[in-house]
């Protein structure tokens, strides 16, 4: 029976990756890197930010770290401006809390960040915990984060669906024993197939309520994924 869900931010609340990668291949482009040539990819992968930046700089010294991650701070801030919500979730959030389905977020980010964005949206209050990247030892995809934010929920890892656009989110959450949905732009859905999604959303469903808890009930990954486009080009993807 589902009791709760647990929503990543970035990609999944926020629709925040074009301003991320603006602002990356900025700061890219002024530490001398190809920024238009760079595989972008490692910044989909929901790494928190330390690893992106030992990904493309290679180890650091802190001083360094701190002026670039600065940096980062301050070409993101300029852009956040044009910052939306996902298309769909203001209103799934009201299906599910109509519902008494209590909801959480679960996110590498930086707190203050995920919190400057909740307050952004005006929906800081539609979650009864927040669970980021500073609050836990071990950041995705270990489990912790999850694990933490079902607690404050007073959730069990059985009743509860994540929400999450990253393979290493998808492996979080099946280590936390909860069930998952993998919600991406048709070019990344087949890394969150592999990743062991519970199910595949392109858009979030159109029955909020009925959705999820279809999904908190599956004993198995059910043998196609869900999409609410008709006519989808990925694969594979049917109707919810």
């Amino acid at each position: 029976m589902l009791k709760a869900v647990i929503f990543d931010l970035d990609g999944v609340i926020a629709d925040s990756h074009p301003i991320h990668e603006a602002a990356w291949k900025t700061l890219f482009a002024e530490q001398g890197l190809d920024a238009e040539n760079l595989n972008l990819d490692f910044l989909y992968a929901g790494q928190p930010r330390g690893e992106i930046f030992r990904h493309f700089f290679g180890q650091l010294p802190d001083a360094k770290f701190e002026t670039l991650s600065r940096r980062k701070d301050v070409l993101y801030t300029a852009l956040v401006g044009t910052l939306q919500p996902k298309p769909g979730l203001v209103r799934v959030l009201g299906e599910l809390a109509a519902a008494g389905v209590v909801m959480a977020v679960g996110t590498s980010a930086q707190r203050r960040r995920t919190l400057e964005t909740l307050d952004h949206f005006g929906i800081a209050g539609r979650f009864g915990a927040v669970v980021t990247g500073d609050d836990v030892g071990a950041t995705k995809p270990a489990p912790e984060i999850f694990l933490r934010a079902a607690e404050l929920i007073h959730a069990q890892p059985s009743n509860t669906v994540v929400v999450e656009d990253s393979h290493i989110g998808i492996e979080a959450a099946r280590a936390a024993g909860m069930k998952c949905v993998g919600y991406a732009p048709p070019e990344r859905i087949e890394q969150l197939r592999k990743a062991g999604a519970d199910d595949l959303i392109l858009e979030f469903p159109p029955s909020a309520v009925e959705y999820f808890s279809r999904i908190a009930g599956l004993d198995a990954p059910p043998q196609g994924v869900a999409n609410q486009k008709a006519g989808s080009a990925v694969p594979g993807v049917k109707g919810v």
